[in-house]
């Protein structure tokens, strides 16, 4: 349901939604059902907390943009993941390709499972 002319605007209200959470958004990307956020969340902040944030705002103002009053929303789970320094850079190239990788069926299943 994400189609290609609210992506952006949705990858861009999500990177200053986590600003505004106090996270340091890094890369957002996505596919039309799911989207990738790699973010940088200090210690006092629970991955929850942040989960439900921007999937609250963002299904809010999808809709919004959209039109399509209350018919767009995320499914209920989420996935997360730690990412070591030394794993940032291959991440963020991951995410940035993500359509490529769909394209190609070249992906990571770890980051993939729903």
């Amino acid at each position: 349901m994400i189609i290609k002319g609210l992506e952006a605007q949705l990858h861009t209200f999500l990177w200053e939604k986590a600003k505004e959470l106090e996270v340091t958004p890094m890369m957002i990307n996505g596919m039309p059902d799911h989207v990738h956020v790699l973010l940088k969340i200090p210690a006092t902040i629970t991955v929850s907390y942040i989960a439900q944030q921007l999937k609250g705002t963002s299904s809010r103002i999808l809709n919004e943009i959209s039109g399509n009053q209350e018919l767009f929303e995320w499914s209920r789970g989420y996935g997360a993941f730690t990412v070591s320094k030394k794993d940032v850079n291959m991440i963020t190239q991951y995410i940035k390709n993500q359509k490529e990788h769909h394209k190609t069926g070249d992906l990571k299943q770890d980051f993939e499972q729903q």
